[in-house]
């Protein structure tokens, strides 16, 4: 019985995690498309941003480590964009994105200096 209890709470123990990502979707998406246009891939003209789809697939806090940063926690996001142009055709990036948790539960957003960009593909008509 007392192996069923414990594998019971540590099969549930996912579902009694009340911590919160960060909500910044907005800037790393709008960075995510200004390196796809340095890029070549697409201008950020032609995106039509009514249709992005946006997916947080994982996020995780961390306690700082780099003396650079005065704010306690990191939190690594790792973003899913799909971008459409005008004509329909989709762009698939997967973005790592930092963002630092200030005091008082704010968040800085704009902590863009540590990011990757991974495009993954382009879909649609020619």
């Amino acid at each position: 019985m007392k192996k069923l209890t414990i594998f019971v709470l540590f099969m549930f123990s996912p579902l009694l995690s009340f911590a919160k990502a960060p909500d910044c979707a907005s800037f790393p998406m709008n960075t995510t498309a200004i390196w796809m246009q340095n890029e070549g891939i697409i201008a950020m003209g032609d995106i039509d941003s009514s249709k992005t789809k946006i997916n947080l697939l994982a996020s995780e806090k961390k306690i700082n480590t780099n003396k650079m940063i005065k704010e306690k926690f990191i939190y690594t996001n790792i973003y899913n964009f799909v971008f459409y142009d005008d004509d329909g055709k989709s762009y698939q990036v997967i973005t790592k994105f930092d963002t630092v948790e200030s005091p008082k539960n704010r968040f800085d957003c704009s902590y863009g200096p540590f990011s990757e960009f991974y495009f993954i593909s382009k879909e649609g008509h020619s």
